[in-house]
């Protein structure tokens, strides 16, 4: 009989939580979505980059809705998590590269250079310049540095190596891991400034045809309390055609100078005679406020709300290209900030509030180096300690299209085909990825998983890695038109947003109602520990 009384007991308990979750899944759909994504990504958001009018408008927006839904706002009674920026910017029209002969005159002049230097201040640099080939070396005895002064000088170099320039590999927009190793040798030789340039057997002429001017942007963002340190060079792409006038006294061109490498099969740097160079980038900056936008579902249980369960998405994007455009981050990521809209709603739509608490934070700035989630993780409304998870949603919206062809700065396409996402994660728990699994299944969507090292890029889940909590990061892959004017809401599957949202809040809600904390069988390490 006692069995029996258990078994009824179990039943009507396990009805009790598949009713309570019916009643957030019926709130979600993806005419809500598409209503919430057409505001949201439209042209009068301009992009929403943060410092912008259009930024603060569009978490004016999901202030609204969140007071509409009726979530908590923070213990100040405000929904906004205010954080002071400094932003530094770059006068593009200003900026230049001249070259004198040795009468001082002017011989070439142009405005053509793409600084990597994210500089406090106005950068003017006066000096020798010397070619350094591909600023390559290796254990063959190949090495373009040997033999040349680089202190305190201006240095020309190609991109690649002298056996992957001349190899069928296509050149990649910028190949991190190569310029990076050539670069941090040059650096401990002192110079005033690197120059780099394409070589010419490269499929770019310069950064504007490969769009690296558009990846680096000219302005920076960074919190105004943190001290910031300016590189001690510059790092700057310039043109071939400048390149060869740099070049012109040497009687070479840059084409002639890689030629003459492969065929001489040794380096040929060498100090520039005849001319200097001087380079002006000026620079203005600008103190700010912009928000993080917290809602809260607070939990029913007196002691287990004082954990939670907590999920991100980033409503920031890029703004506008250099013609003026407007980059409307449909995809990237008004899908997921859109999504977790549609998830607040559906835990405000339960009888009963879970277990634990629920926080949602959209946060600001990851477009700039995941600063409103580095925030958020420095100043949580719940601390880190006893929040279980993070579950962060950054391009959710996409499925493969026939545009979906090539590469993105050389990483492949790999968005995903509809009914699918993709998630990173260091399973720290495998009862977390059982509960993601049965979510999935009952939301009728494929989950890749794809561990947890991104290809390319970041997202804001890495600023609770940081301190040790687990996090699970969706995304449906890289497209086509990833930081261009072409993610519009035109392109968005909400088929398949309507089903990430109904896993998500199905997953949230599981981890969020236990009552006990899932096991952590493979915890990571806060950083600094």
């Amino acid at each position: 009989m006692k069995k029996i009384v258990l078994f009824i007991i179990c039943l009507l308990t396990a009805y009790s939580v598949l009713n309570a979750q019916k009643e957030g899944l019926t709130s979600i759909n993806k005419g809500d979505l598409k209503a919430y994504m057409t505001f949201f990504a439209s042209d009068e958001m301009a992009g929403r980059e943060t410092g912008t009018p259009e930024n603060d408008a569009s978490a004016l927006f999901i202030k609204t809705n969140l007071m509409r839904l009726g979530l908590k706002p923070m213990s100040d009674g405000d929904y906004l998590q205010k954080m002071p920026f400094v932003e530094t910017s770059v006068d593009i029209k200003e900026r230049s590269l001249k070259i004198y002969d040795n009468t001082g005159k002017v011989t070439f002049s142009t405005d053509s250079l793409v600084s990597f230097s994210q500089s406090t201040k106005t950068i003017e640099i006066e000096g020798n310049v010397v070619f350094a080939g591909y600023g390559y070396f290796d254990s063959t005895g190949y090495n373009d540095l040997k033999g040349i002064d680089l202190k305190d000088k201006i240095v020309l170099i190609m991109t690649r190596t002298p056996v992957s320039a001349y190899s069928n590999e296509k050149g990649r927009v910028f190949n991190e891991r190569v310029e990076g190793k050539k670069l941090g040798s040059i650096f401990m030789a002192g110079p005033k400034a690197v120059l780099l340039v394409y070589d010419p057997k490269n499929n770019f002429k310069d950064a504007y045809a490969s769009g690296l001017a558009d990846m680096i942007p000219a302005s920076s963002v960074a919190p105004s309390t943190q001290g910031r340190r300016d590189m001690p060079f510059l790092l700057a792409f310039i043109t071939q055609y400048t390149a060869d006038q740099l070049l012109k006294s040497t009687g070479n061109n840059l084409a002639q100078m890689q030629e003459n490498i492969k065929r001489e099969g040794k380096p040929v740097s060498t100090e520039i005679q005849g001319i200097t160079t001087s380079i002006k980038i000026p620079v203005n900056t600008r103190d700010f406020f912009a928000s993080n936008i917290i809602g809260i579902v607070e939990g029913s249980d007196p002691v287990l709300r004082n954990e939670c369960v907590i999920y991100t998405a980033h409503f920031d994007h890029t703004g506008k290209n250099r013609e003026g455009k407007i980059n409307n981050g449909a995809d990237d990521n008004a899908s997921g900030s859109m999504v977790l809209l549609e998830v607040a709603e559906a835990f405000m739509k339960l009888k009963k509030e879970p277990l634990r608490t629920v926080v949602f934070a959209w946060v600001n700035g990851e477009e700039k180096g995941l600063l409103g989630s580095q925030y958020y993780a420095n100043n949580p409304v719940i601390p880190m300690e006893k929040t279980l998870v993070d579950f962060n949603l950054d391009m959710v919206g996409r499925s493969k299209l026939p545009s979906d062809t090539g590469k993105f700065a050389g990483y492949d396409l790999d968005v995903t085909q509809p009914g699918e996402i993709m998630i990173y994660t260091a399973h720290e728990s495998s009862e977390l990825m059982n509960l993601l699994n049965s979510a999935a299944q009952e939301s009728g969507i494929k989950v890749i998983d794809k561990g947890k090292d991104l290809g390319f890029g970041g997202s804001d889940h890495e600023s609770f890695w940081a301190k040790g909590v687990p996090a699970i990061f969706f995304h449906s892959g890289i497209h086509a038109d990833l930081h261009n004017v072409g993610d519009d809401v035109e392109k968005i599957d909400f088929d398949k947003m309507e089903k990430v949202s109904k896993m998500v809040f199905l997953l949230g809600y599981k981890v969020a109602n236990q009552k006990s904390r899932i096991v952590v069988d493979n915890p990571l390490k806060p950083q600094g520990q």
